[in-house]
């Protein structure tokens, strides 16, 4: 069976969550990760989230955004019933401290690109231009600002776990 795969940085998952508007330009940050959202609900690709990135959630709601702690679980509990959530191992998170040594990632941006080489093919969206320009380098990486029907993710063979 074919599967397409995608993962969505954190700061995707927060845009979505919250809700989140630039205050600038009054976009809605949250609306073209919701369009993603609805796919991986419709089963129309298989959405991944590893378990780092909830704890990085988690963390960013509490300290940066004062979210209430029964907020914060309900949203990761809604999170993982909708997402696939997968566990760095030893070798991925050797691999993390490599790809943080040779690049200028912080510790969850270079667990979650680890975990997404290991899990090639498969496309990652994210807004960190940082990120994506490194993360181009080893996977298919999609900025969120793209309209979601341009956003071509790859079939992965076999099963998506």
């Amino acid at each position: 069976m074919e599967t397409n795969r995608v993962v969505l940085d954190t700061d995707v998952i927060i845009n979505w969550i919250i809700q989140e508007i630039e205050t600038v330009s009054g976009k809605e940050l949250w609306k073209a990760p919701y369009e993603i959202v609805r796919q991986v609900e419709n089963k129309s690709v298989f959405g991944i989230i590893s378990l780092t990135t909830l704890m990085e959630i988690r963390f960013l709601l509490r300290r940066k955004k004062s979210y209430a702690v029964q907020q914060i679980e309900d949203d990761i509990s809604r999170l993982t019933s909708i997402f696939d959530v997968i566990i760095p191992d030893e070798i991925s998170l050797l691999k993390a401290n490599t790809l943080q040594a040779e690049y200028f990632l912080d510790p969850f941006d270079s667990i979650h690109l680890s975990l997404c080489i290991g899990l090639k093919p498969i496309t990652l969206i994210s807004r960190d231009k940082d990120f994506i320009k490194i993360s181009k380098q080893f996977i298919i990486v999609f900025e969120c600002q793209t309209p979601v029907s341009l956003i071509k993710i790859p079939p992965a063979s076999g099963s998506p776990s």
